[in-house]
């Protein structure tokens, strides 16, 4: 399986190329992502990818300049480049530094199943022997992580199915007994921040190689296996019984906790399953080990490691952190629109929290949850304007004091800044403003994201209310508008076809006939011709 790195400064540009290789049928897997060249730089040290699917306009390290990097430091990488129009400075660098395709926005599944088939074939040429052999591992080591995921997901249930791709992966341990322990770490997302530039998946990519290299004195037939959750916040260590007991196992998990406290500044935070005597029971294993985690306390520092050998399935008593009368309260600030009410309110959960020495992880997000829960239900449209706040995976992964006391923090601003915005009148930031701005402006070269800036807005926001209102998508209405255009132009002789294209917004007249005729069904010079024809 060939490592695909994705680079675009705009997040929905990554996801939807992230999401049109995933729907390819290909032997490619997207394993990072990165928003400028500076990062995928960084990135590459950890991931190793095979090829990068990279756009060209971005800041930080433009696309030439990290073109050039690519070219000099990692010549065994193949690169297809994804531009929105066809500048000559970009098609020149694409030449100079040898990348292997040229896809124009905006991309058909068809270019870019094709530049991937050409990407894959110049990087198997590329390989040398000893090259061939590390990616092999490489390539071995993935698809027993995402066995292993799918197992633990349930993807896989079939007992047959299990054992035949368990022993064609050479999993030794498969019909023997196990233990897994799930590990998540304390001030994750401040280090992804300072250090990563946000980047949590280069963060956990260096996380997991620490813990290779702990665990790479021990005897490697019988070595514990590594593997990331599917939501890649968590790393799962599955050990054989037979020569991993409890305390074996602590002793690992204490001096991985060392290293990394040292060289990240990060604390282990881990559950331990109990031993389990077939490899078809992960799940139940997985469920353990992360219940066991989250019974750890949320307020102290340093490494834990909760156990429990006989599980029941019951979580441990703990007092409730937020009441059904708490909720209530601050249910009927936030209708009233009380913003001052509803910090003074957050800020006292805090300091109730800072009083329970016993609060667990589960009771902290078990809180958060019923408090987003209930903003959702309140103010739905809060959802749409500060999505980070509701995202499931965020509050999963909030695992000690400062990530909670920050996350109240960040609600109660929120909070406030809904209530305000209420008071103001909504056509400051309209949608129909936007439109109209658009109306003029649609010849020159503006994108999503220079818009959401302009008007002061998150681009997710942004897109999902342009469309409920417009009914077209920011890209559809700007095209529409170029279109349109065009056909106005083109009923004028006056115009050459090229100046049209230049005229609308395109710098490149073929890319501008593709569109054109995507739009109308015909060539610009067909569409002038028909219509010569009946004037």
């Amino acid at each position: 399986m060939y490592k695909v790195m994705v680079v675009d400064d705009e997040s929905l540009g990554r996801k939807s190329v992230c999401k049109m290789i995933s729907e390819l049928a290909l032997d490619v897997e997207v394993i990072a992502e990165a928003r400028h060249g500076e990062e995928a730089l960084e990135l590459i040290r950890i991931s190793k990818p095979h090829i990068i699917v990279t756009d060209m306009n971005m800041p930080v390290m433009n696309g030439q300049q990290f073109l050039e990097a690519l070219y000099t430091n990692y010549a065994e990488i193949k690169v297809i480049v994804i531009s929105g129009y066809s500048q000559f400075e970009y098609m020149k660098a694409a030449v100079t530094y040898q990348a292997c395709e040229y896809v124009l926005k905006p991309i058909s599944l068809l270019d870019l199943k094709s530049a991937l088939v050409k990407a894959m074939e110049a990087s198997h040429n590329h390989l040398t022997l000893q090259q061939q052999k590390k990616f092999t591992q490489d390539m071995w080591q993935l698809r027993r992580e995402v066995f292993f995921q799918h197992v633990t997901s349930r993807r896989i249930t079939n007992v047959i199915d299990i054992q035949t791709q368990a022993e064609e992966l050479a999993i030794s341990s498969a019909r023997g007994s196990f233990r897994l322990a799930v590990c998540m770490f304390r001030n994750f997302q401040d280090i992804s921040i300072k250090k990563f530039h946000g980047n949590a998946d280069l963060l956990m990519y260096s996380i997991e190689n620490i813990l290779a290299e702990v665990l790479s004195s021990e005897r490697l037939d019988v070595a514990p296996l590594i593997y990331k959750s599917d939501d890649r916040m968590s790393l799962c260590l599955y050990a054989p019984e037979s020569s991993y007991d409890e305390k074996h196992i602590r002793h690992l998990l204490t001096s991985f906790h060392n290293v990394i406290n040292q060289m990240l500044q990060l604390d282990v935070v881990a559950g331990l399953s109990r031993v389990f005597t077939k490899l078809e029971r992960l799940p139940e294993a997985y469920d353990m080990a992360n219940d066991q985690l989250r019974n750890n306390t949320l307020y102290a520092t340093d490494f834990l490691l909760n156990s429990q050998e006989q599980y029941t399935g019951a979580s441990p008593a703990a007092s409730e952190l937020l009441t059904v009368f708490e909720l209530k309260t601050l249910q009927q600030a936030l209708a009233a629109g009380n913003g001052g009410e509803c910090r003074e309110l957050l800020r006292n959960l805090l300091r109730k929290a800072d009083k329970m020495s016993g609060l667990t992880i589960r009771e902290g997000q078990r809180s958060l949850k019923k408090l987003t829960e209930m903003a959702a239900a309140e103010m739905s449209d809060m959802v749409i304007v500060y999505p980070q706040l509701f995202d499931a995976r965020s509050l999963a992964g909030i695992v000690d004091h400062s990530q909670f006391n920050h996350f109240i923090e960040q609600f109660s601003e929120a909070t406030e800044e809904y209530h305000a915005s209420k008071g103001t009148t909504s056509s400051v930031h309209s949608m129909h403003e936007i439109a109209a701005y658009l109306d003029t402006h649609y010849f020159e070269d503006i994108s999503l994201i220079d818009i959401a800036t302009r008007f002061h807005l998150d681009p997710s926001y942004l897109s999902k209310q342009f469309k409920s209102v417009t009914s077209e998508n920011f890209i559809e209405y700007v095209t529409r508008k170029r279109m349109e255009k065009s056909c106005e132009l083109l009923h004028m002789s006056e115009y050459k076809i090229s100046e049209i294209s230049e005229l609308v917004g395109y710098e490149n007249q073929r890319y501008f006939s593709q569109v054109f005729k995507k739009f109308t069904g015909q060539t610009p010079s067909e569409y002038r011709e028909k219509y010569a024809a009946k004037t």
